[in-house]
């Protein structure tokens, strides 16, 4: 690694424009699930710019504006910074080294790839970066029941407002990607649900036709599953 790549990496965040529109690095999965009892987990990138980039990868536990020598996990990634030519692939190995995983609900940290441009030698030159961020899952091995049926289980509610109240009685996250109900003819949805905790309860505000709907109407959404896959589901929910 030449002393250039070398001081870029020493102060990665700092001076530079950093987009997460455009991956440059990319990774070859959506989420990355850590069985607790498993002494690691790989994941590979792959360089499709048509250049060389620095690359650095770190976790964190939920805050994007942490900087990497700042974030306090109980994880390792090796390589943490590394040179990748154009077309070039690499493999990751993450290690967990904290306590044991809560045997009560899975956790999720966030893992981060940032790619960068090398330098030039123009002292005024725009430094571009660019950053993807996945779901990393901690799950402790005896969870009470299974992830693939999380979905199944939530409860929904209707609330005042065109919103639903949800409740994941689960061990598990259950990343909704949309959420439609259908009442009287009329179509109300929100494409942008929030990612729901395990035992926890969240709001969720409906666009569309105004007007409260009817009881017996169904919720349709859809979930992604450990693979990053869709799922669609279809549930009832408690009217007013």
């Amino acid at each position: 690694m030449s002393w250039t790549w070398v001081r870029l990496a020493l102060g990665v965040l700092g001076g530079l424009v950093v987009w997460s529109a455009r991956a440059e690095i990319v990774i070859d999965r959506t989420r990355l699930i850590y069985p607790a009892a498993s002494g690691q987990v790989t994941l590979n990138l792959t360089n499709q710019a048509d250049s060389p980039r620095l690359v650095q990868v770190w976790i964190d536990a939920g805050d994007p504006q942490v900087r990497p020598e700042y974030s306090d996990v109980p994880f390792t990634v090796t390589p943490p910074i590394l040179r990748m030519d154009a077309g070039q692939g690499q493999a990751l190995r993450v290690v967990y080294h904290g306590e044991p995983a809560s045997a009560d609900v899975e956790q999720v940290y966030w893992l981060n790839v940032l790619g960068i441009r090398p330098a030039t030698d123009a002292s005024h030159a725009l430094q571009l970066a660019f950053r993807s961020r996945i779901k990393l899952f901690l799950r402790a091995p005896r969870l009470p029941g299974q992830a693939q049926e999380a979905a199944q289980d939530l409860r929904w509610r209707l609330l005042k407002g065109n919103a639903l109240q949800v409740h994941n009685p689960s061990a598990y996250h259950v990343s909704l990607a949309s959420v439609v109900l259908g009442a009287d003819g009329r179509q109300y949805r929100n494409d942008d649900p929030p990612m729901l905790a395990p035992r926890s309860t969240a709001t969720v505000t409906l666009h569309g036709p105004s007007g409260s709907g009817a009881g017996g109407a169904l919720v349709q959404f859809t979930t992604l599953d450990d693979h990053g896959n869709t799922r669609t589901h279809e549930a009832p929910f408690s009217p007013l």
